[in-house]
């Protein structure tokens, strides 16, 4: 009986871990040179900064992205939301834009 108490609250805690979701990241400001990476149609639009940090952008509105590509290589100053994911089978840091803007 003890075994089987054990065994239950065991379950609650680790269904407890599972269902909590990430914190969520505030957003961020950056600057950099924005350039296109990889082959057509898998090319993703990266921003270089200069300590060399790099985040591969995710445009909220394909307009937005599409203006961009047209110009890269550009620097730009963007707003957005910084979250990890995989970018051709590596993890990679991506950065959701909320607002961009150029600086030349």
């Amino acid at each position: 009986m003890r075994c089987y108490g054990l065994l239950l609250l065991s379950m609650f805690f680790v269904i407890g871990c599972a269902t909590q979701p990430p914190p969520a990241q505030p957003p961020i400001v950056v600057e950099g040179e924005v350039v296109s990476r990889g082959q057509a149609p898998f090319a993703a639009l990266v921003l270089e900064t200069a300590a060399h940090n790099y985040y591969l952008l995710v445009f909220e509105n394909e307009a937005d992205r599409q203006a961009v590509a047209a110009e890269a290589p550009v620097r730009l100053r963007v707003e957005g939301t910084p979250y990890l994911d995989r970018w051709q089978g590596i993890p990679y840091t991506h950065l959701r834009v909320h607002r961009w803007e150029r600086l030349r």
